[in-house]
């Protein structure tokens, strides 16, 4: 029998491309699949343009108070020899699209611009050529049609469904305010809605876990957010007790490797005030689905936390350059939007901390 030679992946069959395409969920992996050739091209449609501004304004109760919703995704960034003046170089950063299909660097940390790069960082970014692999997608509220800064008093993010392909209209928005309350706005509703839930408030954080919104209160139980906007429980809480001071002083949702984790933060509480308090201590809980419990995570492995203002998410070390992984990265300071906040890196294997810098900086990773 002759033997099969082999054909090139531009002769598979449409209807199997588009299958393969349609179970892409970032923007980046589409833009690189319809890169491939001109078969794999006309399988997928071009991801929605202009990702980071939607084409529809949230309404408000206050007529001349427009709200927009933006988004920033974080990328590791590997270049080949020859890219930069230095060779070979891999990064950690943020990136916005703007108007005319340009994209903006920003602060990992926070929502700065960077505009002033490092003489080794590449001058275009080449999506067939470099490496790049999309880490997370954070959303924010801006008041006014791109002039306008951050709403403060949103802070915390995240809209359901978020894929490439999901369609405008099916899509809700939520968020928690400044004093722990839970909103959510639904695309065609006139106005935002609150939450009604027996505890009025006290929530520290919201996240996207298989398909579900999540939430995690004070005392660091977890709730989902279903179809009709109320809440289920999924765990029951680490602490219990009825005041603020039940474990540590801020509540963190990180997804990796497809569990849910709790990051528990400790602070100081002599002579400073409430906005001040450095970080002395962190806990990480682990959900164990089966059984419905946290359990204690001594290690992370070999992913690292980033804890930043208005998103949280795991890198792998692989990502990272090797190394660096079993840690939590934050700043200290992730209360006031207009301070310098410094960059500072923990240890779950000695528990020790260490001061890396000012955050408002494009991070450079090992190669």
């Amino acid at each position: 029998m002759e033997e099969t030679g082999k054909r090139p992946w531009s002769d598979l069959p449409p209807e199997i491309l588009s299958i393969i395409g349609n179970r892409l969920h970032t923007r980046m992996d589409v833009l690189r699949f319809r890169g491939v050739c001109s078969s794999f091209r006309s399988s997928i449609p071009r991801p929605r343009h202009d990702a980071s501004r939607f084409p529809f304004r949230i309404p408000t109760s206050t007529p001349r108070f427009a709200l927009f919703l933006r988004a920033s995704t974080v990328y590791a960034v590997e270049t080949p020899d020859g890219a930069a003046p230095s060779g070979r170089t891999r990064w950690l950063l943020r990136l916005e699209e703007s108007e005319l299909e340009r994209m903006r660097i920003l602060s990992l940390f926070s929502h700065r611009r960077i505009a002033y790069l490092p003489h080794e960082f590449p001058e275009v970014l080449d999506s067939l050529q470099f490496r790049i692999v999309e880490i997370f997608r954070e959303y924010t509220l801006e008041c006014g049609g791109g002039t306008g800064g951050l709403v403060q008093c949103a802070q915390k993010v995240v809209m359901h469904p978020d894929c490439v392909g999901s369609d405008v209209d099916r899509c809700s928005v939520y968020f928690i305010d400044k004093i722990g309350r839970l909103g959510y706005w639904r695309y065609g509703v006139e106005n935002w809605s609150h939450l009604d839930d027996s505890q009025g408030g006290g929530y520290d954080d919201i996240a996207v876990y298989e398909g579900r919104v999540c939430v995690v209160d004070q005392f660091g139980s977890v709730s989902e957010i279903d179809s009709s906007f109320g809440l289920q429980s999924l765990s029951p809480p680490i602490y219990s007790g009825n005041h603020r001071g039940s474990g540590g002083f801020w509540k963190q949702l990180v997804v990796s490797s497809g569990d849910l984790y709790l990051v528990d933060r400790y602070t100081e509480s002599i002579a400073y005030t409430e906005k001040t308090r450095p970080t002395c201590d962190f806990r990480v809980y682990r959900l164990d689905r089966q059984w419905g419990r946290w359990e204690e995570a001594r290690s992370l492995g070999d992913s690292a936390f980033f804890l930043c203002k208005h998103c949280s998410f795991a890198v792998s070390a692989l990502e990272l350059g090797g190394g660096n992984g079993n840690c939590i990265y934050y700043t200290e300071d992730t209360y006031s939007y207009y301070s310098m906040e410094i960059f500072k890196v923990f240890s779950l294997a000695d528990r020790s901390v260490k001061c890396l810098g000012f955050s408002d900086s494009l991070w450079r990773l090992p190669t």
